[in-house]
C-alpha cells in the first residue's frame, strides 16, 4: 500500500494575526517615543496690569515638561501685543538689567517658572489697556514646533504673589 500524499500547502499568515502583530510591535516602539514627546504644560499664569498709557507689560507662569527630553520656549504670540519677547533679569554690579534671551528651557521631567526679577516674557506695543481681572491668550512655541497655549488673568502690581 502506498502512502497517501496530498498536495503541498503554503502558509499564510491570517489577516487578523498579521494585525496582532503590527499592533504589538506599534504599541512596544511607540511607547519611547510617547514618553519623549510628553506635552509641555502652563499653569499660574498671570500678567501685570499696564495702566494708563503704558504699552509694554510682563507675563509670568510656571512651564511643565513631564517628558524625557529637555524643551525650550523659542518664541510666542499674545492676543493684545503686537510683539511677544522672552526675557530675563541678571544682576549687573549693583543694578538689575533686563535683555532678552534666545530661548527659556524646560529641562526633562521638571519646570521652569517665569517670575518678576528672573526669566519672563515681555509684551510689547499692547493693543489696549489691560486692567485687574482681564484675561489673554498666549501662544508659546518650542523648539520642536509644538504650541502651548494659555490664558493668563490680569493682576495689579500689588496684587502679585
Amino acid at each position: 500500500m502506498k502512502p497517501i500524499s496530498s498536495p503541498a500547502r503554503t502558509l499564510r499568515p491570517s489577516p487578523i494575526g498579521a494585525l496582532a502583530a503590527a499592533l504589538v510591535a506599534f504599541a512596544v516602539f511607540a511607547a519611547p517615543v510617547h514618553a519623549q514627546g510628553a506635552k509641555v504644560t502652563a499653569k499660574d499664569a498671570w500678567v501685570r496690569e499696564a495702566t494708563g498709557a503704558r504699552k509694554v507689560t510682563g507675563a509670568f507662569l510656571v512651564l511643565e515638561n513631564p517628558g524625557t527630553v529637555a524643551r525650550s520656549v523659542v518664541s510666542g504670540t499674545a492676543d493684545v501685543a503686537e510683539k511677544l519677547e522672552l526675557h530675563e533679569m541678571v544682576r549687573d554690579g549693583t543694578m538689575m538689567k533686563m535683555s532678552p534671551v534666545k530661548s527659556i528651557e524646560i529641562p526633562a521631567g521638571g519646570k521652569t517658572e517665569l517670575k518678576p526679577g528672573g526669566l519672563h516674557l515681555m509684551l510689547f506695543g499692547l493693543k489696549r489697556p489691560l486692567a485687574a481681572g482681564d484675561s489673554i491668550h498666549v501662544t508659546l512655541t518650542l523648539d520642536d514646533g509644538s504650541t502651548v497655549m494659555l490664558m493668563a488673568g490680569v493682576r495689579k502690581p500689588g496684587a502679585m504673589p
